[in-house]
């Protein structure tokens, strides 16, 4: 018998479901496609900002590309999933367990209660004292971003059966990992896949189908464009349609050669991020050379990317075709629209693959929330009890019609159990406020989430600024902005130095920082000589983005972890969390 299975990508600029049938043999057939263009900011560096407009782009996409379930498998791959390798000795399922949450206290930099936390087993060796070893991928991802991608879901009225890892889900769309056992391991080099999509490259780099070395890098082709509308001073969707008449080869207007030019420099620092990432991959001494390199993804369709690529590198760059191993059925879409598509497809097609069976004793990485598991266990147990009730019921009447000699004691017992089934039933609708007040509970702590997500510390943040800064630095402003529902925080800062040596510290001391990213210094400029030909001063610019370490923890002052010590009834709590919502906004 068949089985079904539905892959869905969230990415920045669209959402995208792939539908798989799979059949006996491992015969892998897509049997549905579609996908649903995001507004600019819906979904931001991997992650949902605006929860409702995710959940109306998935409902629409459920009811135009019709799929045949509403269960999916998601994947997560940002910088806030922090994927780490590690080696140790081959344990019992349950003791590696526990030896990954200790090694993972030291590998991972979240504090494990802010994380959801997995791993997967990637390969068993001997060392050189003989011992068996196994070399494990653990992975973190932060709770609240997987959080907001489960609240999108569940408001579009889909079910999460996994919550994958996006680099797992490009290599298994792109690669046989069956097709390496008759090999050895001097007949493979490394090959490096990259997913260059909206708004960030996705690198894994494997050998034989194992993967060993994943990295994030949080930009994508809308830099691209951002950067057109920035020099030319048109709207981010002129920009975008420059950038694709310039994908398309047209030329001879000129708007759209000067996107070609734009694009032509922008490449420059673009493939050099590339490169940096897998020369330092490749210069570890357990890395073994690259052989090829496969890209995917919308943004691979840049003008001159692939080229540019293979003169950096030096080995083959080619672009990849996830279809290519698997049969086209009858679809929403031609095979012709497929294949078009096939750029865009390479991540759901993936999540759709994690959704076929495992070997027995294997088990499948997933960062699915521990309460998301615990509620299905719990309607597992109700299915059960009511299977139960069912069964009996039917033996009960079965026994009735059977023995009609003793009718009366049947009748007896029947009633007897129609009164259990009385009580159970009495039993679930006494269950039902506290549903409801768990419903209840949800909903105000995301109001007070919502009102307390924008709260930048700044005075903490310029301390940690003022402590890093370089001596020969000074800061003339610094004007902060809080995130909004659509923009991460940010913050502009100008300076002076002593030279141009000034800024470029200035830009290294604060990459260290944890609550700044994205550091850049877009001017600097000399000042004209200073009296009698001495050295004059350099004045610059720099801007940086939020990261979740510059927020405010007065959000812990309104949450309460766990529900033990909770008696309120449903009135009470709803009083309650309106008093700390007024409170907090007037704290705003």
């Amino acid at each position: 018998m068949s089985q079904r299975v539905i892959g869905l990508d969230i990415g920045t600029h669209a959402v995208t479901a792939t539908e798989l049938r799979l059949g006996r043999g491992g015969q892998v057939t897509v049997t549905r496609f579609g996908q649903v263009a995001l507004r600019p900011g819906v979904v931001a560096n991997g992650e949902v900002v605006d929860i409702g407009e995710v959940a109306a782009a998935l409902k629409r996409l459920w009811r135009e590309g019709g799929f045949s379930s509403k269960r999916v498998v998601v994947g997560v791959g940002n910088q806030r999933v922090v994927v780490r390798p590690t080696e140790m000795p081959a344990m019992a399922d349950d003791d590696l367990r526990s030896a990954v949450e200790f090694q993972a206290q030291e590998l991972i930099p979240i504090p494990l209660d802010e994380a959801i936390l997995d791993y997967q087993v990637l390969e068993r060796f001997m060392n050189h004292e003989g011992a068996e070893m196994i070399r494990v991928l653990i992975v973190a991802a932060q709770r609240e971003m997987v959080a907001n991608m489960m609240a999108a879901l569940s408001q579009a009225g889909l079910e999460v059966a996994l919550v994958d890892l996006v680099p797992f889900a490009i290599l298994r769309s792109l690669v046989d990992l069956n097709s390496f056992g008759e090999l050895d391991a001097d007949e493979v080099a490394g090959e490096a896949i990259i997913s260059f999509g909206a708004g960030m490259i996705t690198m894994v780099v494997h050998e034989f189908g194992i993967p060993k070395f994943i990295r994030t890098i949080g930009v994508g082709s809308q830099d691209f464009t951002q950067t057109i509308a920035d020099e030319l001073d048109i709207s981010f969707d002129e920009a975008e349609g420059l950038k694709r008449q310039v994908s398309l080869g047209i030329s001879g207007d000129q708007a759209v050669d000067q996107a070609a030019d734009i694009i032509a420099r922008r490449l420059v620092p673009f493939v050099e991020e590339v490169k940096g990432s897998l020369e330092y991959h490749t210069s570890q001494a357990s890395s073994a050379p690259l052989g090829r390199v496969v890209v995917t993804g919308g943004g691979r369709r840049i003008p001159g990317l692939t080229e540019r690529l293979q003169e950096a590198l030096g080995c083959e760059v080619v672009v990849g075709a996830p279809f290519a191993r698997f049969e086209l059925g009858r679809t929403n879409l031609t095979q012709d629209q497929l294949r078009e598509a096939e750029d865009l497809a390479s991540v759901a097609l993936g999540l759709a693959l994690a959704g076929r069976p495992v070997e027995r004793g294997a088990r499948r990485l997933t960062l699915l929330p521990p309460e998301v598991h615990e509620r299905k266990e719990q309607r597992r147990q109700a299915v059960l009890v009511g299977a139960g009730v069912c069964v009996l019921a039917a033996g009960l009447f079965w026994m009735g019609q059977s023995r009609q000699s003793k009718a009366e004691l049947a009748d007896a017992k029947a009633a007897a159990e129609q009164i259990r089934v009385n009580q159970l039933q009495s039993a679930v609708d006494e269950l039902q406020p506290i549903a409801q007040f768990e419903a209840l509970v949800d909903e105000r702590q995301l109001l007070v989430e919502t009102a307390l997500s924008a709260d930048v510390t700044w005075t903490k943040l310029i301390q940690e600024v003022a402590t890093v800064m370089p001596d020969d630095v000074w800061i003339d402003t610094f004007i902060g902005a809080a995130p909004t529902r659509t923009e991460p925080g940010s913050f502009t800062v100008t300076g002076s130095g002593s030279d141009h040596t000034s800024s470029a510290r200035w830009l290294l001391r604060l990459e260290a920082l944890q609550s700044v990213s994205g550091i850049w210094i877009p001017n600097s400029v000399r000042k004209s000589d200073g009296e009698f030909g001495g050295l004059s001063e350099v004045s610059f610019a720099s801007t940086g983005i939020l990261t979740d370490r510059a927020m405010s923890s007065r959000i812990d002052r309104y949450l309460i972890d766990g529900t033990d010590d909770v008696t309120l009834d449903v009135d009470e709590a709803s009083l309650l969390t309106d008093d700390v919502v007024d409170e907090v906004e007037e704290g705003q």
